[in-house]
């Protein structure tokens, strides 16, 4: 069983934070991340606030918040090719710091992010707390965010996380040429946490879904480090029971799990409030039923939400089908009784 490799203090935590042992609303942290540098659209930092106000009060009035702003950061940057880079890790410093203070202190850090280059905070204070342990990554997402500077089309960070987390370097045949700074910050946002361990997670620990939006560069990378995933095409063939179960399946070598669900993984049919919406995605009861599914994992670490901007579909706001989506699952999943 894995719970046996638990010492007392971790057994503690893990009753703490599991929501079918009754910890997860009374020592849930919610984490507000309000950045959006990684983004191409201005607008996602507001997204944490939007989502937070749509959902279940029964949810936030119990729940103890922390708001990371950036008011103070740089936004004018000249790295062409890592946009913000700078501010970008000085947020992710902040958010390492937040999250790992969290989990010192027993609480589940559920995070609200921006962008999806805060992706990368979650992660990285893992290592922090368990530098020999092995961290199982759930992404949800239209896009597989494995970039790197030096194949990036548009140097937007939110395409980088996974990148970075794994490690990834210069390949063989650049897209970009990158100067030294950028080389340097990129390597610093590698090495991100106290333990500066990288790469941080191996191309096994890490699953993504409904990925549909892809460069040839990152095809070449899901393919070269053999990354477990699965498209729309997966899910209409295969069916989301089958997927759910695989993915379990392929990150059961793995201590922990940490679960990362960006709304553009939605179909922008349900709302276009999200910097990169693309077309074919999940339906609201799909996000509930994968969500729902793994939420309720025994070994669960932490949940982001990210990629909401409210100033992008006002029609159809992603923030209202986000909360609707989060409270069912949820529900379903035991965090509301």
């Amino acid at each position: 069983m894995w719970v046996s490799s638990f010492d007392l203090k971790e057994l503690f935590a893990y009753i703490c934070r599991t929501p079918s042992l009754g910890g997860f609303v009374k020592n849930v942290k919610i984490i507000s991340i309000e950045s959006d540098f990684g983004a191409g659209k201005k607008g996602a930092k507001l997204g944490p606030q939007a989502l937070l106000k749509e959902l279940p009060n029964s949810l936030t009035t119990q729940i103890q918040q922390e708001r990371i702003t950036v008011s103070d950061l740089n936004e004018n940057q000249e790295t062409t090719f890592a946009l913000h880079i700078d501010s970008i890790i000085e947020t992710l410093n902040r958010s390492i710091k937040s999250i790992t203070e969290a989990v010192e202190s027993n609480q589940f850090p559920w995070i609200v992010s921006g962008d999806h280059s805060n992706g990368l905070a979650a992660i990285s204070a893992y290592k922090n707390l368990y530098p020999e342990k092995k961290l199982g990554v759930i992404w949800i997402d239209a896009h597989a965010d494995i970039h790197t500077p030096y194949t990036s089309p548009s140097g937007n960070m939110h395409g980088m996380p996974l990148a970075a987390a794994l490690g990834i370097g210069m390949p063989e045949k650049p897209l970009n040429k990158i100067d030294k700074y950028t080389q340097a910050a990129w390597k610093q946002m590698c090495e991100l946490g106290s333990k500066r361990v990288s790469p941080k997670i191996q191309s096994s620990d890490l699953v993504f879904i409904d990925i549909r939006d892809l460069e040839s560069e990152e095809i070449e990378i899901l393919a070269s480090y053999s990354i477990r995933h699965f498209t729309p095409k997966d899910r209409l063939t295969l069916g989301l029971e089958a997927i759910i179960l695989e993915a379990k399946n392929a990150l059961s070598h793995c201590d922990h799990i940490l679960v990362s669900f960006d709304v553009d993984s939605m179909d922008p049919s349900i709302s276009s409030g999200t910097g990169t919406p693309v077309h074919g995605g999940l339906s609201k009861q799909d996000a509930i039923q994968l969500l729902s599914h793994f939420l309720a994992l025994p070994n669960l670490f932490s949940f982001e939400v990210t990629e909401i901007n409210p100033l992008l579909d006002r029609h159809n706001p992603m923030e209202i089908s986000a909360a609707e989506v989060l409270a069912e699952a949820f529900k379903k999943a035991g965090f509301l009784s």
